[in-house]
């Protein structure tokens, strides 16, 4: 059989708007593509703000790309990442569509270019594992002190 006629398009198209293409991709990505992510942050790691510092590290190495943020994330979890995105003049976006994910597991940030760069790893943990190593570690280290009365009273 042959492919619709153009007139077959346009109407289907103007009844259904334009078909996206990979949809499921796109909204996991906030709206663009897996090819052109840097970076892809949950929305818990987004909440965590120790994670701000390699957030800062990728758009410092790559001022061009964007930032899109998740816009059902609290604006008190998002203000760090704003005001940072605008000291370094990065463009940014927040997308509040109904097709964003809410749970701690979706993403919450994506550092994207306009084109295809096709990086792995791009989940935050991934990437940068120092970051997110040493701060577990210091939380470790901080609950496993304990005062020098509570030390000299367990000898």
């Amino acid at each position: 059989m042959s492919d619709k006629s153009s007139m077959e398009q346009h109407m289907d198209a103007a009844m259904y708007g334009t078909p996206k293409v990979k949809p499921d991709e796109q909204r996991r990505y906030l709206g663009t593509f897996r090819e052109r992510v840097s970076l892809a942050m949950t929305i818990a790691e987004v909440v965590d703000h120790q994670n701000l510092s390699a957030f800062i590290t990728e758009i410092t190495a790559h001022p061009d790309y964007q930032v899109i943020l998740n816009g059902h994330i609290d604006q008190s979890d998002l203000g760090p990442y704003l005001k940072v995105a605008s000291q370094h003049n990065v463009q940014f976006t927040i997308r509040q569509d109904t097709i964003y994910g809410i749970n701690d597991s979706d993403y919450g940030l994506i550092v994207a270019s306009d084109t295809a760069i096709n990086q792995s790893p791009i989940d935050l943990t991934k990437k940068y594992p120092d970051d997110t190593t040493t701060q577990a570690n210091d939380a470790d280290d901080t609950s496993k002190k304990t005062s020098w009365l509570g030390r000299l009273l367990d000898h």
